[in-house]
């Protein structure tokens, strides 16, 4: 699908495959150097055939000679099945060495005149006949697009549910190594545990909170991509397209952050190769930007939103992830209650309405005001010059919108936990994902009066007992993953702390 000229913009590529009624062919032509593919998975080494998206060219009768059908798939064979020689008309390459997977061989491919049979057309979406005529059960090209893109969803699932992988193993790693490592401490009295330290327990413990947050927002989205695959039910396909756009951003941006905070808190041995954060780093960090470059993904949510947002209004149905709008723009939006904004104890700020009400009535504001923007600056500036003056306010609004999500569903797996003592342990968890994530954006509450100063310094006060309290647990919490020592490969993070100066000098050759 990538092209050197165009990723994102996959409605601009330029690669051309034009019918031959005569042969019964496609010829699939790279027209410029911007045109040829780039980034192909497996191409510069093994690749026997490409699926190839170009422009589908029909012939006209007419002055004009072809008509252009759209962005369409085809299967391209492009080495030989018996010599794996490169086809006539075809010309690979490698792309080079890449910051990491380099155990991946990603190849740059150039088509002159590859002709190939009609039935190669991947025809799902849109199909030709022998004698040339178009045919789909999608009336506009952009309908047929929208659908052909909709099969990129299962990759995104895949990337979301993977950084949450990389995301668990870099936070085994840092907290077991926080736990056994010890620097300092009380005159005469015993060094101390680096995790006993708050700085480092900031660092570690909400992104602990978030790793599982993140596990059950992702284990939802796989079980609801699952289920749409088996009913094909339209509001399920369109949930599913929002939340993995949304999830693959979210996570993956903050997977990326959070691994080099985890390199920096393990000090001059995490730096050590051996000790992996280099590698899981630089492997990881194409997540943001392949199957969707995260910036265009949260854009992809917000214009879902404020497409709910125009439905609610015409007296639409709103589907099942956006339900608490409906809710949200009457009462979310209504002035913040002068009472509850002071509103400071603790069963109060861990209770989980308070805290969802919170994400949501932000999402809510966002979600109003930057619809309010939009319509003013589209008068003057036009549609496309609207949305990029407000561009950085709709990244925010998708940005609450899945963090809200994400909430919902951890809140969720606290309340559905059948042992108490596991519930128990959640719950803090989930409180300290939550009021961590209050107190970052607190200049947005402070600013509407949402949080009056005495309970913004309460909530701040909490979330840094509440990563005290998670600290004491952290241990347990990371060994719940159940990453055995052969998964998570690094000397400093192994389960038995015993062990871990000892693998680590014997692997320089002690």
């Amino acid at each position: 699908m990538t092209e050197l000229h165009h990723g994102s913009n996959v409605q601009g590529l330029q690669t051309v495959a034009t019918f031959d009624p005569l042969t019964d062919e496609f010829i699939i032509d790279t027209p410029n150097d911007g045109a040829i593919k780039w980034w192909i998975g497996n191409a510069a080494v093994h690749g026997k055939f490409a699926t190839v998206f170009a422009r589908l060219m029909l012939p006209t009768h007419d002055t004009k000679g072809v008509t252009d059908m759209g962005v369409h798939a085809f299967i391209v064979p492009i080495r030989d099945m018996k010599t794996h020689k490169t086809l006539p008309g075809v010309e690979i390459h490698d792309c080079g060495h890449k910051v990491g997977l380099n155990g991946v061989d990603n190849g740059a491919l150039r088509f002159r005149s590859v002709r190939i049979p009609r039935d190669n057309l991947l025809n799902r979406f849109g199909d030709v006949s022998r004698d040339g005529r178009y045919t789909s059960s999608l009336p506009t090209i952009s309908k047929r697009f929208a659908a052909t893109l909709g099969e990129l969803v299962g990759g995104r699932v895949g990337l979301a549910y993977s950084s949450v992988g990389v995301l668990k193993i870099a936070v085994v790693i840092a907290t077991r190594y926080s736990l056994l490592r010890q620097q300092f401490g009380p005159p005469k009295q015993p060094e101390v545990s680096i995790l006993d330290y708050q700085s480092q327990q900031h660092k570690l413990m909400p992104m602990l909170a978030s790793t599982y947050a993140f596990h059950f927002a992702t284990l939802h989205l796989v079980e609801k991509y699952s289920e749409m695959k088996k009913s094909h039910d339209e509001e399920l396909i369109g949930d599913v397209h929002a939340l993995s756009a949304g999830l693959k951003a979210y996570i993956t941006s903050y997977t990326a952050k959070s691994l080099s905070t985890c390199r920096e808190a393990c000090g001059g041995h995490g730096y050590a190769a051996v000790n992996r954060f280099g590698s899981l780093r630089n492997d990881h960090d194409i997540f943001q930007t392949f199957e969707g470059d995260n910036t265009v993904l949260l854009q992809q949510v917000a214009g879902l939103l404020l497409k709910q947002y125009r439905e609610k209004f015409q007296g639409g149905t709103l589907t099942v992830t956006w339900n608490y709008l409906r809710q949200s723009m009457n009462s979310y939006l209504a002035q913040p209650n002068p009472v509850t904004a002071r509103w400071e104890s603790e069963d109060h700020l861990r209770n989980p309405s308070f805290q969802l009400d919170a994400f949501r009535y932000r999402t809510s504001r966002l979600l109003q005001s930057v619809a309010i923007r939009l319509q003013r600056h589209s008068k003057t500036l036009g549609g496309f010059g609207a949305w990029n003056r407000c561009l950085n306010h709709l990244l925010t609004l998708a940005e609450s919108h899945i963090e809200s999500f994400i909430l919902e569903k951890f809140i969720e797996a606290v309340k559905n936990c059948p042992d108490e003592n596991s519930r128990a342990a959640l719950k803090l968890v989930c409180d300290l994902y939550a009021l961590d994530r209050i107190w970052n954006d607190i200049g947005t509450y402070r600013n509407v009066d949402y949080v009056a100063p005495n309970k913004a310094k309460a909530i701040h006060k909490l979330a840094d007992y509440l990563c005290f309290q998670v600290k004491n647990i952290a241990r347990e919490l990371v060994d719940a993953f159940d990453l055995p020592d052969y998964v998570t490969r690094a000397p400093i993070g192994v389960q038995t702390p015993s062990e871990a100066y000892t693998q680590y000098t014997q692997n320089v050759g002690f």
